[in-house]
């Protein structure tokens, strides 16, 4: 209830209350002043009866005053008059009437007080008798009466205040309704411009959202189409309102696998996600990824279906370009793994094989010598080879040692290689060769990029069987950045590419995927290392260059090899390797080296072509010759992986020694950090082992006649 109103009632009953105890206490001083007056009256009323009988009860004439009397009581309605003479006896009296049961009930209850007056009865101022009146004083009547007016009065009063609180309740209670309607019809208006509004935003959303919004009606036809929905599928708004997604946005197949959708969304079995491929206006295939929720009204049935599409396409591309790099990233890992196994025992192995080819080379030296058969002396060469290249390769395509890399004409060793591939691979397969005759340069070894030649080439004729065409084309390419970027290893610019097709059986996309794994082979056990394609990854990678196989079966295989071009303002002519002849010589070699047989052999080769020779087994032992001999020893060999101080501790050393003194190094393996390492230190060249007594003679006297030159 509203303060103002609370404070007008307490108001209005204030008031009644002041006005009753006014009127009670106006009724009490009346009622004292009438009461008083009545009696007043009466007693002079009942002396002026005196006066009248006076001369009857002088007479004592009894009939005289009789009629009189009873005009009196009948008029002031007294109950009893009793007149008495001077003796004290009864000269008349009267009864009244009997009074009524009400009369009788306020007399009962003192409400009607009977009064006794009295008056002397004088003749002649003597007083001869009393005149004695029972009068009820019937005051209460008009009290009663007064009483009533004033009840009616403050019933009055109170319903007037009852309807002026009704009033001011129900002014109170339309004010504050009103002031609530009021408040509704703001609130309303407000929900209703908020209802406006957000169905102004979301209309705005939905037009504007980068998702695309699609809705249909139950008979799959576009009731809604987006601005992304016209970016995405090039149809615009106008163009698909009320047209089916047949014909329009999907391809021709797969009709039944939507119709199966559609069907799940219009049975109520739930929202569905679907990835699906999607035709533009233009016929471009899209990958988009739909959310699609069925729309019902209240009472469940279905009015429509809202979907949300996302163009994916870009995302999807990207995953598989990112699968082939992870791919190719695996494929690297294992290179790594294999080429860390490989380094481990290359120098081991290399030793055993210097040991096995040195004492073969040595043999083969003296059966020359002698004029003896010696076929099976260079079977054992051959198979020597064959091993030193199998550790050979397994370093090369795990990147362990590097390449020997110089401005190479790529066209002029394919041509060479031409010429071993004629007498090597069937004759029934024809070799057909466009080399581009602008083919810019490139940084290569020879040797390797021959091994690239041949291991293709002899893949190619095992996959050729019954004949067919080897093609090999040279031509200059420019690679870009979204190349490079799908394919590792691959570098942006210039590059120089070589193609080797044959026209063989072809391999599925299972063997392509391991066809440059380490010791995977499709060739029957015995005929196959399985190391051919992992040393021309391994190859291709130590030039900077990348390569990609693609093979249909029963129409052949590609292999496309991008090596990086040297800038042209680089590029310098090419000219052929010389071939050094095998000579000796006079000087004095101190051969350091923890093998003893390999200390043998290369003693005795260098004893042989007329080199003075002190074997030492160990670094320590190397230097107390060198501090003995120092001055007559001419060149130094040393292997680096020996007990003791080792080959860089011990090279150190030599160089503290004599700064001038040559050092050659001689190793199973070593890696590019080690070559490095010993060539900061002052090593003048390097010998891998196992060697060819030529090479390891060549290398000998190149060093020391470089040493003489001016």
């Amino acid at each position: 209830m509203p303060e103002e109103f609370t404070r007008k009632h307490l108001h209005s009953k204030t008031t009644m209350f002041i006005l009753l105890a006014v009127l009670l206490s106006l009724f009490a001083l009346f009622a004292y002043w009438y009461k008083t007056r009545l009696i007043d009256k009466e007693t002079l009323r009942v002396a002026n009866h005196a006066k009248v009988i006076s001369a009857s009860l002088w007479n004592y004439d009894k009939l005289t005053p009789l009629d009189y009397l009873k005009l009196s009581m009948d008029a002031n309605g007294y109950q009893k008059i009793t007149v008495r003479d001077e003796y004290d006896r009864v000269f008349l009296r009267l009864e009244g009437k009997p009074v009524s049961p009400l009369e009788q009930l306020f007399t009962t209850t003192k409400l009607i007080h009977r009064h006794r007056l009295q008056s002397d009865i004088t003749f002649n101022e003597k007083v001869i008798g009393t005149i004695n009146v029972i009068w009820p004083c019937r005051a209460i009547y008009i009290y009663l009466y007064i009483l009533f007016c004033i009840i009616l009065l403050l019933n009055g009063i109170a319903l007037y205040l009852k309807l002026l609180d009704a009033k001011l309740l129900l002014e109170s209670r339309v004010q504050q309704r009103t002031a609530e309607l009021e408040s509704e019809i703001q609130e309303r208006k407000r929900a209703q411009e908020e209802l406006k509004f957000q169905a102004q935003r979301l209309s705005l959303h939905v037009r504007h959202t980068p998702l695309a919004v699609v809705e249909w009606s139950p008979d799959f036809k576009v009731i809604e189409w987006n601005k992304a929905a016209e970016k995405i599928f090039e149809f615009s708004r106008a163009e698909m309102l009320g047209e089916s997604p047949f014909g329009t946005i999907l391809p021709d197949s797969g009709d039944k696998e939507i119709e199966q959708i559609w069907q799940n969304l219009i049975e109520q079995s739930g929202g569905t996600r679907s990835v699906n491929s999607n035709r533009t206006k233009s016929g471009k295939i899209k990958t988009c990824d739909w959310y699609n929720t069925p729309l019902s009204d209240t009472e469940g049935n279905i009015i429509g279906v809202a979907s949300l599409v996302l163009d994916i396409t870009d995302q999807v591309e990207a995953e598989n370009k990112n699968k082939l790099l992870q791919e190719q990233l695996v494929q690297a890992q294992k290179m790594e793994a294999v080429g860390n196994i490989a380094g481990g025992i290359a120098h081991d192995f290399n030793n055993l094989l210097q040991s096995i080819s040195g004492y073969t080379q040595l043999l083969l030296l003296e059966f020359q010598q002698k004029g003896e058969d010696s076929t099976k002396l260079k079977g054992i060469e051959r198979a020597s080879r064959r091993a030193a290249d199998l550790i050979q390769q397994l370093l090369t395509f795990s990147r362990k040692i590097e390449s020997n890399l110089a401005p190479l004409n790529l066209n002029k060793e394919i041509v060479q290689i031409r010429r071993m591939l004629d007498r090597t691979i069937p004759k029934m397969i024809n070799i057909d060769m466009k080399l581009d005759p602008d083919l810019n340069h490139i940084k290569g070894d020879p040797v390797q990029i021959e091994q690239i030649m041949l291991n293709l080439a002899i893949n190619a004729s095992h996959a050729m069987p019954e004949g067919g065409t080897l093609s090999i084309t040279t031509t200059n390419v420019t690679l870009d950045p979204i190349f490079c970027a799908a394919h590792l290893g691959a570098k942006e610019g210039q590059n120089v590419l070589l193609q080797v097709f044959d026209t063989g059986i072809g391999m599925d996309s299972e063997t392509i995927k391991r066809i440059f794994d380490p010791f995977f082979t499709t060739k029957e056990t015995g005929k196959g290392t399985g190391l051919g394609l992992s040393s021309v990854y391994g190859i291709v990678q130590g030039h900077g260059g990348f390569i990609e196989c693609t093979s249909t079966k029963r129409k052949g295989t590609c292999f496309r090899i991008y090596f990086p071009a040297i800038p042209q303002q680089q590029q310098i002519a090419v000219t052929d390797r010389d071939e050094l002849p095998i000579t000796g010589g006079t000087e004095t070699v101190l051969l350091v080296d923890d093998e003893s047989t390999i200390r043998e052999i290369g003693t005795e080769m260098l004893v042989n072509y007329g080199y003075t020779v002190f074997p030492a087994s160990s670094g320590e032992e190397g230097l107390e010759v060198y501090k003995k001999r120092g001055d007559s020893i001419d060149i130094i060999i040393m292997d680096l992986n020996m007990p003791g101080m080792g080959g860089f501790k011990c090279i150190q050393q030599l160089k503290h020694l004599d700064p001038n003194c040559l050092v050659l190094v001689a190793s199973g393996y070593t890696p590019t950090e080690s070559i490095q390492q010993a060539t900061e230190l002052g090593a003048e060249g390097f010998l891998f082992k196992p060697f060819q007594m030529a090479d390891f003679l060549k290398k000998i006297r190149q060093t020391l006649d470089q040493k003489n030159e001016p």
